[in-house]
């Protein structure tokens, strides 16, 4: 059973995470590949950070039940043994299994009815683990034919709705983000739910598409219904086009994400696509790393030098609802399409345009954008460093910038090379930015840390294999490449391996760390094993699945850790970043948070004496400067969308919402230009 390396990237959705691809600075240093990084490692590097683009299916086998069933209990034998918590599926697990399965297939919780949820529960949610063991996939198969029973149901009120009037003068709102909130009780509470969520729906596509009208267009209004309808009908086709396979993914999936949020299934299908993709290591796209999340095809992150990047029109967290290509009559909807599929919508052909309608981050209005397709290639996802120049004082000072973000084989090495450039350029400064690395190979932070210090112990690691064990990972390499000012900038973004490079340098007193209130908080390795049918029962002859499992803890020099508690800055900036997405404490199942005995190291204190200055003139300026009261002004408006996300379906009531969030942001960047600095 081959392994591959150990890596902590964060990967909050495992499979459902795609990419769509297909200050001054004076001058930019890019670092490149070494000659001999193989293939191979690419691969396993790629899988890890971002899985690439599925392809349409292959003729396979179709797989029956029983051979499902097989695979499920080679699979849930073998996570039992291989997870962190060592333990055997059980009543408990069981539980979280019923329940991430239920919501994998109605994240809304508009679906399924009270009364569906209780009955399953009632029959299977001790029962899980006993029904995989013996290799039995009745639960599975009898829970997704009640789901698209009731989506038919759902389907059916929704065109019932369309064809009846609608008042958009009422004084009523709907909350959009239910997934913790309770199933319907009754068809009558069912179709409830669903007449404001239409409303909602056909409010939001008139709003961009009539955002100067006081009333909806009489056509626009009609086509979007007859869009809307399209829609569930689409949604209700691909879900009975499901077959053994779909299904028995949605299943594993559920049973390994049980364990916790970082452990996955990655079904045959699946595995075959992704081996045929990473034969191309270009595409033609957007450039931007793609997840569903409660429905919505959502931006997790923006790759360098992609187009989506160098539009700067669309960013981290933003909602993209419908694709446009060239030839198309209308937006394609994307609200609960697979990611898979929206990925093929919004690839294409380099040169051609692509027409995204988004929804922006922590905003309910949607805007259309153009970006032009181009090749992203994986070198742009590369370190780079560029050189910060300003007077002060009469002198001019340099303050050299290296951007890494991921933590990818040899980037270490490409960090090194760039401090060397930035040395010769005789800068007074460095910042490594970190603020949107969300992880990669444990060895790479260990040798980037190497880097900054002489040698010592960089990161603990509790594994729990065949028995538990204690490991120090420690820097050998006595060369120090850089020893001067050192930054590391962080945010709610930074995760996993970036978390153990941050807090090794601020337990060694080597660098300062700025950043929002605290990092992402993954404090946990995952190890990849593909398995054939020679550890899999029911497989085909060339037929592979992958597991994702959490195997190892990982631990701060001094015994803490990052799991959950993540890294806190020692100078902290107010953020934006904070209150989008959800941290490691905000996810079901994760690991808890512990300590182990510090590792022997000697403290450098290299910054200790520059705190209380830099705090008092990060809080003077933070309390000063316009654009910090903005991001103050733009974290109340999150938190308070946080703590409640209903929102208005009156018309005229969402037409003052943009209109008024409209004037601020124009007053915003009229203020902006004023200081000669660039518009929000």
């Amino acid at each position: 059973m081959e392994r591959m390396p150990v890596c902590t990237a964060y990967t909050p959705r495992g499979k459902a995470e795609l990419c769509a691809q297909g200050g001054q600075s004076s001058r930019f240093m890019f670092a490149r590949p070494a000659k001999n990084t193989t293939l191979t490692a690419m691969k396993k590097l790629t899988l890890i950070l971002l899985a690439l683009v599925l392809l349409p299916w292959s003729a396979r086998a179709e797989l029956t039940e029983a051979q499902a069933g097989r695979i499920a209990r080679s699979v849930g034998s073998l996570i039992g043994q291989l997870h962190f918590r060592k333990s055997p599926l059980d009543d408990t697990l069981s539980e979280f299994h019923l329940k991430n399965y239920l919501d994998a297939l109605d994240f809304g919780h508009m679906i399924f009815l009270a009364k569906d949820v209780e009955e399953f529960n009632t029959k299977y949610a001790t029962r899980l683990d006993n029904e995989v063991r013996f290799g039995r996939m009745k639960p599975a198969t009898e829970i997704y034919e009640r789901f698209l029973t009731r989506l038919e149901e759902r389907q059916t009120d929704v065109s019932k709705i369309l064809a009846g009037n609608l008042d958009f003068t009422k004084q009523e709102k709907f909350n959009p983000i239910r997934a913790k909130l309770a199933w319907p009780k009754t068809e009558a509470e069912a179709r409830e739910l669903w007449r404001q969520r239409i409303k909602f729906e056909l409010i939001s596509d008139q709003l961009t598409h009539s955002p100067k009208g006081t009333k909806p267009d009489a056509k626009k209004l009609k086509e979007a219904y007859a869009k809307i309808d399209r829609r569930y009908k689409r949604l209700l086709k691909n879900m009975k086009e499901n077959d053994m396979e779909a299904i028995m993914d949605l299943y594993l999936s559920a049973m390994t994400r049980a364990y916790d949020p970082h452990s996955d299934f990655m079904s045959p299908h699946e595995v075959e696509n992704f081996k045929i993709n990473m034969k191309d290591m270009q595409l033609s796209g957007i450039g931007a790393v793609l997840r569903v999340d409660d429905g919505y095809t959502t931006i997790v992150r923006i790759m360098q030098g992609g187009p989506a990047a160098r539009s700067k029109l669309i960013h981290a967290g933003d909602k993209v609802v419908g694709v446009q290509n060239p030839g198309d009559k209308e937006a394609t909807d994307l609200l609960d399409m697979t990611i898979d599929k929206v990925v093929q919508l919004i690839r294409g052909k380099k040169g051609t345009d692509v027409k995204l309608t988004i929804i922006p981050n922590g905003q309910d209005e949607r805007k259309v954008i153009t970006i032009t397709r181009d090749i992203v290639k994986l070198e742009e996802s590369l370190a780079k460093a560029y050189i910060i120049e300003r007077k002060r004082d009469g002198k001019m000072e340099k303050l050299g910038v290296i951007n890494l973000p991921g933590f990818y084989p040899k980037c270490a090495e490409h960090c090194r090379v760039l401090l060397e450039s930035l040395k010769a350029e005789k800068v007074d400064g460095v910042v490594l930015d970190l603020r949107r690395n969300g992880g990669g190979i444990l060895q790479e932070a260990i040798d980037l840390t190497g880097l900054f210090i002489e040698t010592g112990p960089v990161v603990q690691v509790r594994e729990r294999r065949i028995v538990e064990r204690e490991v120090v990972h420690r820097d050998k390499n006595e060369e120090i490449t850089y020893n001067g000012p050192l930054i590391v900038a962080v945010s709610h973004f930074s995760a996993s391996a970036s978390e153990i490079v941050a807090a090794a340098l601020q337990d060694y007193g080597r660098a300062i760390i700025v950043g929002g209130k605290t990092t992402h908080g993954k404090g946990t390795v995952q190890q990849l094993l593909p398995l054939n049918r020679r550890f899999v029962q029911g497989l085909g002859e060339d037929d592979e699945v992958w597991l994702k499992t959490t195997v190892s803890k990982f631990y701060r020099i001094n015994g803490a850790t990052t799991q959950l508690d993540g890294v806190t800055p020692d100078i902290v900036l107010p953020s934006i970043w904070d209150y989008m997405g959800k941290s490691e404490g905000e996810l079901p199942r994760a690991l808890e948070a512990d300590k182990m005995k510090a590792a022997e190291y000697k403290q450098l204190n290299r910054v200790e004496a520059f705190f209380t200055s830099l705090q008092k003139s990060s809080d003077k300026r933070t309390a000063s400067v316009q654009d910090y009261k903005y991001i103050r002004d733009d974290i109340k408006r999150a938190r308070d969308r946080k703590e409640n996300p209903s929102v208005s379906i009156n018309e005229a009531a969402r037409r003052k919402e943009r209109a008024d969030n409209k004037a601020r942001i124009e007053a915003r960047n009229k203020e902006r230009a004023d200081r000669k600095q660039p518009a929000e």
